[in-house]
């Protein structure tokens, strides 16, 4: 009997596709992508995909749409093809990040907590400090017109409306996997435009809007606040998309 070898990544991912009874073009609906990229895919061609976390994300998103484990898929595409999956880099730093926000998080509750606390000690635990804090009934306090609208003063849910609350910060930015033309318009004003090189990054925090145009869409990759977006469109073809506060969140990867 002859040995029973394990199928590739790339015959397995075809065989699910082809068990669940859809289309390339089914699959590239669902996730997005391309029929060339699918069909890449599922032929072993690796090293045909977009560069860098577009590759991960691609092999994410197709696995999911056919029923696969999509790390699983992952790891035996890397293990396949060392060259053109590479581990990523890095991993430690993000792990270190997300502590210290979660430390940082912590700390901020744990403050929270213990001020109402110790204001209520400092306040009832002394009483000669508060009484000499309240004037006495027969002199009342003559307020200037110039205190009327000090902030410290207003009481709460009095004469002034509450500031509005800082909008979270949108971070993108932009990794370029091969040499091209690139402009950015960002609120209307050009920041860039010129030919940028490989390995270039360059980090924008988005306002209103954010315009890319250049000649090579599938050559600017990027994350927002750290996550991957999604493909900007194939090699060569000329790239020319908006990116609104609005609407940042539809153009993010969906693994």
């Amino acid at each position: 009997m002859a040995p029973c070898h394990p199928l590739d990544p790339a015959t397995r991912l075809r065989l699910a596709r082809e068990a669940k009874g859809v289309s390339t073009r089914q699959v590239a609906e669902s996730t997005k992508l391309s029929v060339r990229a699918i069909e890449a895919l599922e032929s072993g061609r690796v090293s045909a995909l977009p560069e860098g976390i577009y590759r991960r994300a691609i092999i994410r998103a197709v696995a999911s749409a056919v029923g696969l484990n999509p790390e699983q898929l992952l790891r035996e595409f890397s293990i396949a093809h060392p060259v053109d999956l590479p581990a990523p880099s890095g991993p430690s730093a993000v792990v270190e990040v997300h502590t210290g926000r979660k430390a940082l998080q912590g700390a901020l509750a744990f403050i929270g907590a213990i001020l109402p606390l110790v204001a209520g000690i400092a306040y009832f635990g002394w009483p000669s400090s508060r009484a000499a804090d309240v004037a006495p009934a027969h002199s009342p306090r003559v307020t200037r017109a110039a205190d009327a609208w000090r902030p410290e003063i207003v009481p709460a849910g009095g004469f002034s409306e509450t500031p509005a609350a800082t909008a979270r910060p949108v971070v993108v930015t932009l990794t370029i996997s091969s040499k091209c033309q690139l402009r950015i318009v960002a609120d209307g004003r050009e920041v860039l435009g010129r030919i940028v090189e490989q390995g270039e990054s360059v980090p924008i925090e988005l306002g209103d809007e954010l315009v890319l145009s250049g000649d090579n869409a599938a050559a600017v990759q990027f994350s927002i606040n750290g996550q991957a977006g999604r493909l900007l469109g194939e090699p060569g073809d000329m790239l020319s998309v908006r990116i609104g506060r609005d609407d940042y969140e539809d153009f993010l990867a969906r693994y």
